[in-house]
């Protein structure tokens, strides 16, 4: 060991540990829809980064000990907050091991800290995993108890895309290495939209990494992108700092420059999004004020005049379905697909959780092979509130012809 790891490993367990924020951010909402913790060791004049944090020592047991201190100050941190409800927490994978003592360990510390599940994003750093089996133990696990699941380091490659498809991740992370410069080179748009035809077929939602330029953020959306992460909105730093007007002004600034965009060039596209839009939100208009005796039955009417839709179902304020699944006319599964039944969670599925925590209503889906038919579809979704005030929420699939 150097002297200068030595030096790092006195301040990792020296108290020296920091954490720093850094914000996603819908463009659509203009609002922060998560925070990712950034561990720091030093000072402000010092600074010891992650990567060198971590390496400063070869001892797997230094390593876990360190990775429990930053998360512990990310929880500490997080709790006090009210400007975002998601935090999202680095999972380094070469630490795991299928004993599922790490994963037990954030079961126990976000109780402690009174923090619920549901509001934390387990970011996954995909470049580094060593064992497929002690990630999966990891991830089921992490479900069971409620967290949602992202993955990181996504770049289109072969080893990125298999990644996805073992670990099913609610949330991709798209790497800076697309992002960067994307405006200007073909390679990586043609990159950034494997990942994003990846997300779509899976249901997940997309977070663009490293957005440095408003040209970035606005090629990054129109590719597909949901959220974005980046020191053009803002840099990593202590939590009540990252939520300023200066940030407000940026997203403003690239939203408008989004909607000239579009204005000039306009697209079959945006025309099919209003469509989707009076799809969803006439069937909000039917279901409201109403007794949830005749939720299914106007579900069943619904979809007897619209040929276009594949199925539909309706969700209470957690996630759980309340009706049975109502397929269309000429509906049919592939087998190995069956619709999803009553009582059913869809807790950490993009339809149901963008429409709860506000970030987009109506949801619109890319298109992605549904669970139910096995065939393309896109679904919709949206909210309204009962005579009790309780939200519930209307999904629909959208038939691809």
């Amino acid at each position: 060991m150097t002297q200068t790891q030595e030096n790092v490993r006195q301040l990792a367990f020296g108290g020296k540990i920091y954490i720093e924020f850094q914000p996603i951010y819908s463009l659509n909402t203009k609002k922060v829809i998560g925070i990712e913790a950034l561990a720091r060791a030093g000072d402000t004049v010092n600074v010891i980064m992650p990567q060198e944090l971590f390496s400063c020592s070869d001892n797997p047991s230094d390593q876990a000990e360190i990775f429990g201190i930053c998360i512990t100050k990310a929880l500490e941190s997080f709790r006090y907050q009210q400007q975002s409800e998601s935090l999202y927490l680095n999972i380094d994978t070469a630490l795991l091991t299928p004993d599922k003592r790490y994963a037990s360990d954030l079961v126990k510390k976000t109780a402690e800290y009174g923090i619920a599940a549901e509001n934390i994003v387990l970011e996954l750093a995909t470049a580094r995993i060593r064992d497929n089996y002690s990630v999966m133990i990891f991830v089921e696990y992490c479900r069971k108890n409620g967290f949602l699941i992202a993955v990181d380091n996504i770049d289109g490659s072969p080893s990125s895309l298999s990644a996805i498809a073992m670990i099913n991740p609610d949330i991709i992370k798209i790497d800076r290495s697309v992002v960067s410069e994307i405006d200007e080179d073909e390679t990586k748009k043609t990159a950034f939209k494997t990942v994003i035809a990846a997300a779509k077929k899976i249901g997940a939602l997309t977070i663009a990494v490293g957005t440095e330029t408003v040209e970035e953020v606005i090629e990054c959306i129109l590719l597909g992108a949901d959220y974005f992460q980046g020191f053009y909105f803002s840099k990593p730093d202590k939590i009540n700092k990252i939520f300023s007007n200066e940030v407000r002004l940026k997203l403003e600034e690239a939203a408008t420059r989004l909607n000239v965009n579009i204005k000039n060039n306009p697209t079959a596209e945006s025309v099919r999004i209003e469509t989707y839009k009076r799809i969803i939100y006439d069937l909000v208009s039917r279901l409201t004020g109403l007794s949830s005796d005749y939720y299914e039955s106007v579900l069943e009417s619904y979809m007897a005049q619209h040929d276009e839709l594949e199925c539909a179902f309706m969700m209470d304020q957690n996630g759980f379905q309340i009706t049975k699944t109502v397929m269309g006319k000429n509906s049919e599964s592939l087998p190995g697909f069956v619709p999803a039944l009553l009582g059913e969670n869809h807790g950490i599925k993009n339809y149901f959780y963008a429409v709860r925590e506000r970030i987009e209503d109506p949801f619109i889906s890319g298109w992605y092979t549904s669970a139910a038919t096995g065939k393309s579809c896109k679904t919709i979704s949206s909210k309204f509130f009962d005579h009790s005030g309780r939200m519930i929420v209307v999904s629909v699939d959208l038939k691809r012809y």
